[in-house]
C-alpha cells in the first residue's frame, strides 16, 4: 500500500463513504469478486485527480486492492462551434441546422466566426450519440470514434468523421455482397469443395500478395489492440478492407469471377482464397464495428453450414471453417498469424511495382482527361530483366484496373513512341493517344505553366523580403521554400511534356 497515514485517510474519505459506513460495505460475492478490480478503465486525462486518484485511494482503503490494473487516458473530444457578433459585442450561436451544414463541408459566411472548444449546450457543439446513431449508424459512429482515439489531449470531431465512416460500413456490405453472390454462380464453391482447401501451386501473384498483406494486417491490429492504439487498429483494418481487398484484390480477380481468364480450377482457388480473406478481416473489424460485421459472418456461416475440413486440407481453410462453426462473430477466435514464412516482403516489393505502373497509367489518363471508355496502348521498358519479367508474366493485372489496349515491351528505350511519358524507379512507361487529345493536352499544360509561373513569381517575391523572413516561423517560411522548389519542378516537367 503507498499511503501511510491510515488516519488522514479515515478523515478524507469520512463524506464519501458514508453510505458504505451506514450499511457496511458489499460483501465479497462471487459476482463481486468476478467484476473487481475489472482489467481496465478507459477514461479522459481531465478527471486523473478528480477521480482516477480517488478512485484508486478509496479502493485499496475500503477491500485493500486497486480498482482496475491499468488506465487508458485519452484526450477530450472537441465540437466546433459556430456564432455571430452583433453590433454591440453581443454573441449569437447558430442553430442546430445550421451548424450540421457547416460540419458537413457547407461555405461559412463572412459573419459567422468558428473555433473548436469544449462541448458545451449553450455553445450549440454537443454532438448526440443517439442522432449520430440515427443518422449514420452505430457501426460508424464506433469506427469513427475508434479511430479519434489518440493520445492528443484534444480530439477533433464533426460530422465528416461519421460520414466517412458510414460509407465504410456501405463499402463492408457492398464488398461482401459481391464476394457472397458470386460464390454461387456456376460453377459454384460448393461447401464439399471448400472443405477440400487451398491449392497454392495455382496461385498466382496477386494470390500471395493478398495473402501476405492479410497476414501483416493480423499481427498490426492485434498489436495495436495490445497496445491501445485504438486508433491505428482501426486504420489498419480500413486501409486493408477498403484500398488492398476491395480496391485492388477484387478488381484484380474479376477476370477470373466472370470467366474472361483463367482456368475453372484457378478460378474456384481463388474464390476459396477471397472467402478464407473475408472472413479473417470481418472477424478482425468485429471489435469495431460489431453490427455489420455479425451480419456478414452469419450469411457465411449459413453459405458453409456443416462444412468439416479435410484432413489433407491447408490451415487456413481449417481455422476459417473452425470459426464458421463458432456461435456467432463474436464467439469466434480472434484471428492470428499461421506461420512468419506467410509474410512474404518480397511478394509485397513485387506487387508494389506492379501497382506503380497501374497509378501511373491512372494518373495520366487523370491529367490528359482522357474519357473512362476510351482504351489506350501502353508502351514499357526497363533496363533490368528481373522488372521487365516481373510485369511480362502479371500483364492480366493492369487491364484489370486500367484500361488499357494494348502492352508492348520494348528491347530499348529509343524503341519507345511519343506520347505522355514518365519515369517509375527503373520502368519506362509510354502512354499513346490520339492527335486530338495530344493537342488538347499542350493546351492544359500551357495553361497549367501560366499558372505555376504566376505562384512562382508571388513565392519569391515573399521570401525575397527581410521582414517577412525576420518575423516569419521557420516552419512557415521552409514550406514556402518547398512550394517553390515543387513548382520548378512541375514547371521542368512541362517544359519536357511541351518539347520532347
Amino acid at each position: 500500500m503507498w499511503y501511510q497515514d491510515e488516519d488522514v485517510l479515515d478523515t478524507w474519505f469520512s463524506s464519501a463513504l458514508w453510505p458504505f459506513s451506514v450499511m457496511g460495505w458489499p460483501e465479497k460475492t462471487k459476482d463481486f469478486e468476478k467484476f473487481f478490480p475489472t482489467s481496465l478503465l478507459v477514461t479522459g486525462h481531465d478527471i486523473l485527480f478528480f477521480w482516477v486518484a480517488r478512485m484508486i485511494l478509496m479502493s485499496e482503503y475500503a477491500t485493500k486492492e486497486p480498482p482496475f490494473h491499468q488506465t487508458f487516458i485519452h484526450g477530450l473530444i472537441y465540437g466546433k462551434s459556430y456564432w455571430r457578433t452583433s453590433d454591440d459585442g453581443s454573441v449569437t450561436y447558430v442553430d442546430h441546422k445550421e451548424k450540421v451544414k457547416f460540419d458537413m463541408g457547407d461555405t461559412i459566411p463572412q459573419d459567422v466566426s468558428s473555433r473548436w472548444e469544449k462541448m458545451s449546450k449553450s455553445k450549440g457543439n454537443i454532438i448526440d450519440p443517439l442522432e449520430i446513431i440515427d443518422d449514420y449508424g452505430t457501426d460508424a459512429m464506433r469506427m469513427a470514434l475508434a479511430s479519434s482515439a489518440t493520445h492528443a489531449r484534444q480530439i477533433d470531431l464533426d460530422r465528416r468523421k461519421f460520414d466517412e465512416f458510414k460509407n465504410f460500413a456501405n463499402k463492408i456490405w457492398n464488398g461482401s455482397r459481391f464476394i457472397l453472390q458470386n460464390l454461387e454462380k456456376e460453377p459454384a464453391l460448393t461447401k464439399e469443395e471448400f472443405a477440400k482447401g487451398l491449392d497454392f501451386e495455382l496461385f498466382t501473384l496477386e494470390d500471395k500478395w493478398i495473402l501476405s498483406k492479410v497476414n501483416r494486417t493480423i499481427v498490426n491490429m492485434n498489436k495495436n489492440f495490445e497496445g491501445y492504439h485504438f486508433d491505428r487498429a482501426a486504420s489498419e483494418g480500413y486501409d486493408f478492407f477498403w484500398n488492398d481487398f476491395c480496391s485492388n484484390y477484387l478488381e484484380m480477380v474479376k477476370p477470373a469471377l466472370f470467366k474472361k481468364a483463367f482456368t475453372p480450377e484457378i478460378r474456384l482457388n481463388k474464390m476459396k482464397l477471397l472467402v478464407i480473406v473475408l472472413g479473417d478481416i470481418i472477424r478482425l473489424l468485429h471489435p469495431i464495428a460489431p453490427f455489420i460485421t455479425e451480419e456478414v459472418f452469419s450469411y457465411l456461416q449459413n453459405y458453409f453450414k456443416g462444412a468439416v475440413a479435410d484432413e489433407k486440407a491447408d490451415d487456413y481453410t481449417k481455422k476459417t471453417l473452425l470459426a464458421f462453426s463458432s456461435l456467432a462473430c463474436m464467439k469466434a477466435s480472434y484471428p492470428q498469424l499461421l506461420s512468419e514464412k506467410d509474410l512474404m516482403d518480397d511478394i509485397e516489393k513485387d506487387m508494389e511495382t506492379v501497382l506503380q505502373v497501374i497509378y501511373a497509367i491512372r494518373n495520366i489518363r487523370a491529367e490528359m482527361q482522357i474519357p473512362l471508355n476510351l482504351k489506350t496502348d501502353i508502351f514499357l521498358f526497363s533496363e533490368k530483366k528481373a522488372a521487365n519479367a516481373l510485369l511480362a508474366q502479371n500483364l492480366h493485372i493492369l487491364p484489370a484496373l486500367t484500361k488499357t489496349e494494348k502492352i508492348t515491351f520494348c528491347k530499348s528505350k529509343d524503341q519507345l513512341p511519343k506520347g505522355s511519358a514518365t519515369l517509375l524507379k527503373s520502368v519506362h512507361l509510354v502512354m499513346t493517344m490520339p492527335e486530338d487529345l495530344m493537342e488538347k493536352e499542350k493546351i492544359r499544360l500551357e495553361k497549367e505553366k501560366g499558372k505555376l509561373l504566376l505562384q512562382k513569381e508571388q513565392l519569391k517575391k515573399k521570401l525575397s523580403v527581410k521582414e517577412f523572413l525576420e518575423k516569419a516561423p521557420d516552419e512557415v517560411v521552409q514550406k514556402m521554400k518547398n512550394n517553390l522548389l515543387d513548382i520548378e519542378k512541375k514547371l521542368k516537367e512541362i517544359e519536357k511534356k511541351c518539347n520532347p
